[in-house]
């Protein structure tokens, strides 16, 4: 994640403050935010589930995809680079969207 929030801030040229909190801490914190959603009946950004996936060790293997003959066209790195210069930096001044059904 923390690798992840460097790229997105060193592509978006903005600084993006790096607040670590303890990992019990962050439950805690969800976990008030779960009580506070049940007796207000509505459903609030944070929760104990979020705060668990945003701490969740996200990874995959490519290995199989690779010995397929698979030639990724960009990197992991590049792509994402490429995606939030795309969506933040130089965004489309057209109104085309692209709608899934």
């Amino acid at each position: 994640m923390n690798d992840l929030v460097a790229l997105v801030s060193e592509v978006l040229k903005r600084h993006i403050p790096a607040t670590h909190l303890p990992y019990w801490m962050g439950m805690m914190g969800g976990y008030c935010f779960d009580a506070l959603a049940l007796v207000t009946r509505r459903m609030l950004a944070v929760s104990s589930v979020r705060v668990k996936k945003f701490c969740a060790t996200t990874q995959f293997d490519s290995t199989k995809a690779m010995t397929s003959g698979f030639q990724p066209p960009y990197s992991l790195k590049e792509g994402l680079a490429r995606t939030l210069e795309f969506e933040f930096v130089h965004p489309r001044e057209d109104a085309i969207e692209f709608v899934s059904e």
